[in-house]
Formats: structure tokens, C-alpha cells, sequence
């Protein structure tokens, strides 16, 4: 694992601190540190990154070395006490986020299954919101939040549409996801998007390996190395805050209509049974769209 000082010298990167302070800004964050153990509240206030102060505040917290950070895919209008992370109507907007896991020698495979998910948003419309996250074993799709109209999350909330929209994509490109699994057994593509739920920063460190979790252009896909996640030599695609207004509507309205809204009754982590297994079920569900 790097050492202390390498961390250390990492997070005083001026890019690393303004890309994760970006990313979090409105976000509910985590934050992994030197003594194992995980932060999300001070006192019974939720954990933010809105400030260079608040990062000041988190990178040596009680003499223990920041390693990773992430942030919720809820972004919230205010996050003063515990009660505002239960308010639905405290979500602003929410990130779709598919998670794609893998054993880290079969990196070449997670990524088709990511161009299969960003191929198919591609084909729904999505094409100028959409990003790629390389995060250690494995990589998130993720759909910028802004892609929402204001309208449509006014009427709507953002994070049942949000649940929807993965949901319904998994749904639909599960034959394809599932020729993948059959070749490589370690792939799993999840809808992991659940009220609590976080997500590596980008730049931030990884738990344990020593990869720095890089955005990634989704057209740069085909051309992308493991080397690009080296820290102190990492590549990283800025463009992960481009957006346009809209483009994710129709899919998430299509999506919500399909699946509905997040399940109130269900297990904090969902497990999806294997790929191949989803098939029928999903053949049975389509004829509904």
C-alpha cells in the first residue's frame, strides 16, 4: 500500500482537492482513514466537503491519515443534522449509478460490460451526460444529475427516478450483460442505489490498492490502460461535469413507468442474482415496456 507520505502528498494536489471538492459539494461524504475506520457524521451533523475548510477539517481527522473519500449520489439542498438525510424532500438531485465489480486481472471484460451500459443510455438519448469511473476492481457508469430537467425532479423524486434508470438499463441489456458473466464468472453489474448509498470521489485513493479513481471518457473507453489510474501519474477526464438539461427525461420517465419507485420494504445492500439467472425474468418484464 503507498505509504503515508505518498497519501499525503497526493491530497495536496491542487487538481485532487478541487475535483473531489466538485464532486462533493451538496453530497452526503465518507471518509476512510489510516485507523480503519469509517466517518460520516461530526457530532449529529452528516459529514460535508462544501469548503477548502471543511477539507482542511477531514484530511487529519483526530491525528488519523485521510486514504479515501466518497460521497453520496444524493445531492441535498442542506445537510445540517441527521434529520435532513431522511427528508425526501431535502433531495435536490441524485446520480444514476451502475456498479460493475470484477476481479482486477479481468479489467478488460469490466469495461465491455460498461461500453454494453453506455452504448444502450447512448441509444435512449443520453449521450452528453454520461461518464465512466475507474474505482479499483472495477468501474461505475454514472449519468451526471443535471441531465434531469427541474421540471421532471420537481414532479418526480430525483432518487426513485434515479433507482428507476439503472434498474430498467440492467433490465434491458441483461442478455448482452449475461453473455459476458458466462465468459467471465467474477463480472457483477449491480443497481447498488439505495438511500445511503456512496460513491468513490474522483481522484480520491482506493481503500486498499493504490489506484486513484480516474473519470473516464466514455468515447475513450476502447483506449483506456490500468496505468491510468497510477498515483503521481494518473489520467483523468475532466469533462465528468459536462451535461445537457433534459436529455435523461424520456429514459427516466420510460424507466419509472416500467419499475416504479424504489422499494421502501428491501435489504440495505441489494444482491441480484447471476446475470445468465436474470434472463427470463427480464424477458417476462420487457413485454410490459
Amino acid at each position: 500500500m503507498t505509504s503515508l507520505s505518498q497519501v499525503s502528498k497526493h491530497y495536496f494536489n491542487p487538481e485532487v482537492v478541487e475535483e473531489i471538492l466538485e464532486y462533493a459539494r451538496g453530497r452526503w461524504v465518507a471518509a476512510y482513514y489510516s485507523d480503519s475506520v469509517f466517518r460520516r457524521y461530526v457530532g449529529r451533523k452528516p459529514l460535508t466537503l462544501n469548503t477548502p475548510d471543511d477539507w482542511r477539517f477531514i484530511t487529519a481527522f483526530k491525528g488519523n491519515s485521510l486514504r479515501t473519500v466518497y460521497a453520496s449520489a444524493k445531492v441535498y439542498r442542506r445537510l445540517v443534522c441527521r434529520e435532513d438525510l431522511y427528508d425526501s424532500s431535502n433531495v435536490f438531485m441524485c446520480t444514476p449509478s451502475w456498479d460493475i465489480d470484477n476481479d482486477l486481472e479481468r479489467w478488460e471484460t469490466t469495461l465491455e460490460a460498461a461500453e454494453t451500459i453506455v452504448g444502450f443510455l447512448r441509444d435512449m438519448g443520453v449521450k452528453h451526460s454520461v461518464y465512466v469511473k475507474w474505482s479499483g476492481r472495477g468501474c461505475h457508469v454514472h449519468v451526471n444529475e443535471n441531465s434531469l430537467s427541474r421540471d421532471l425532479a420537481s414532479r418526480l423524486s430525483p432518487f426513485d427516478l434515479a433507482y428507476a434508470v439503472v434498474e430498467y438499463v440492467i433490465l434491458k441489456t441483461a442478455p448482452t450483460l449475461a453473455e459476458l458473466a458466462e465468459k467471465c464468472p467474477s463480472l457483477k453489474v449491480e443497481n447498488l442505489m439505495d438511500p445511503q448509498r456512496v460513491f468513490t470521489c474522483p481522484l480520491s485513493l482506493h481503500r486498499r490498492l493504490d489506484v486513484v479513481c480516474v473519470c473516464i471518457d466514455p468515447s475513450k473507453l476502447g483506449s483506456f490502460s490500468l496505468e491510468w489510474t497510477r498515483p503521481g501519474e494518473y489520467r483523468h477526464y475532466r469533462g465528468w461535469r459536462g451535461f445537457r438539461e433534459g436529455e435523461l427525461d424520456e429514459l427516466a420517465e420510460k424507466a419509472f413507468t416500467v419499475v416504479g419507485p424504489y422499494p421502501v420494504r428491501r435489504r440495505r445492500v441489494r444482491k441480484h442474482p447471476p446475470l445468465d439467472k436474470q434472463i427470463l425474468d427480464t424477458v417476462r418484464r420487457l413485454k410490459r415496456l
